[in-house]
């Protein structure tokens, strides 16, 4: 149900990405419970039919009417603008990575905590119905115990001159990537730690590639790919000991798109369809939801913290090596 105009989040965004600008900004149109007030972008003026104030950086940060922050700025710049928008006040809705460490992503949590706001990193799959589905056939025993996840996404390379190829602005596929397989072995897996051996590909130091496997303490084998420069691939599959379950295009799956999860029993296939839906917007309905009902801070920001140390020990855990071209 639509809120009043007086009830709905005002948002402010700073950074007009790719991504802010061909899926946050049109789901921010379709949410109810939030209205765009400010911009802060040197690309601001081809957002055409919006209405909202063009502001600078500092501008933005100090409007009183915005109370939340969506920040999309290349991934070195998140921890400086990030605390300065937790500093003035404002929740602050951030894309992955967080940060570029769990040190990093620890500071800017405990700013958060300090002034009493919600810092929320953009695991908007997640927000797909889809995967609630998926953890409804796990809990309910539909391929038994848990043996094994196997998640893989990869595409090829973005275009010249993104930030994404530049190591010196957070580039790279584990930056850019890694954060989809983590989550998603944390919303379908039962260990409470990993222990993670692979192999980084590296060009000139950019990370280009991450495959490798982690043990979880139940005893879960976590098998991960994340890479640039190859075929698009975006699935994962989980396997029990009576079945699997496998969901393709898991983390980009078009708004406009009724996706087909699988489950596979023996010899017998069964297909469930999740109706379309738009899960940007779901993402930022649910944000807009616990800034204005007042929902736990505090669980919001565990989740974070430990996927950013999940994140540290899967760096940590793979062997770079040289690409070879």
């Amino acid at each position: 149900m639509a809120l009043t105009a007086d009830k709905r989040v005002r948002v402010g965004i700073l950074g007009c990405s790719d991504i802010a600008c061909r899926k946050f900004i049109p789901a921010l149109r379709g949410c109810g419970g939030a209205v765009l007030k400010g911009v802060a972008s040197r690309a601001a003026a081809s957002l055409a039919g919006e209405t909202y104030a063009v502001l600078g950086y500092e501008e933005l940060l100090a409007h009183e009417e915005i109370e939340l922050v969506y920040l999309s700025l290349p991934n070195h710049l998140h921890e400086e603008w990030t605390v300065r928008a937790l500093q003035s006040g404002k929740h602050v809705i951030c894309e992955k990575p967080l940060g570029l460490s769990a040190a990093s992503v620890e500071r800017m949590l405990r700013c958060a905590g300090e002034r009493g706001v919600l810092l929320y990193e953009n695991l908007m799959y997640l927000h797909h119905p889809q995967h609630a589905a998926v953890k409804g056939l796990i809990d309910a025993g539909r391929i038994g115990r848990i043996r094994s996840l196997r998640s893989v996404f990869a595409f090829p390379f973005p275009a010249a001159g993104n930030f994404r190829l530049d190591p010196e602005r957070g580039g790279g596929a584990f930056h850019d990537l890694a954060r989809y397989p983590l989550s998603t072995a944390l919303h379908c897996l039962q260990g409470d730690s990993y222990r993670f051996r692979g192999f980084a590909l590296d060009r000139s130091g950019l990370n280009v590639a991450m495959h490798g496997t982690a043990l979880t303490s139940a005893g879960e084998v976590f098998t991960f790919s994340i890479a640039f420069g190859q075929q698009y691939e975006s699935y994962y599959e989980i396997i029990g000991e009576l079945g699997k379950i496998r969901v393709d295009r898991a983390y980009t799956t078009p708004a406009d798109l009724a996706n087909l999860i699988r489950v596979t029993c023996g010899e017998r296939d069964t297909s469930f369809t999740v109706p379309a839906c738009d899960h940007f917007r779901l993402m930022i309905e649910h944000v807009c939801a616990v800034v204005r009902n007042g929902g736990d801070f505090g669980e919001m920001h565990q989740r974070t913290r430990r996927l950013a140390r999940l994140a540290d020990q899967m760096e940590k855990g793979c062997r770079h090596e040289e690409d070879r071209q």
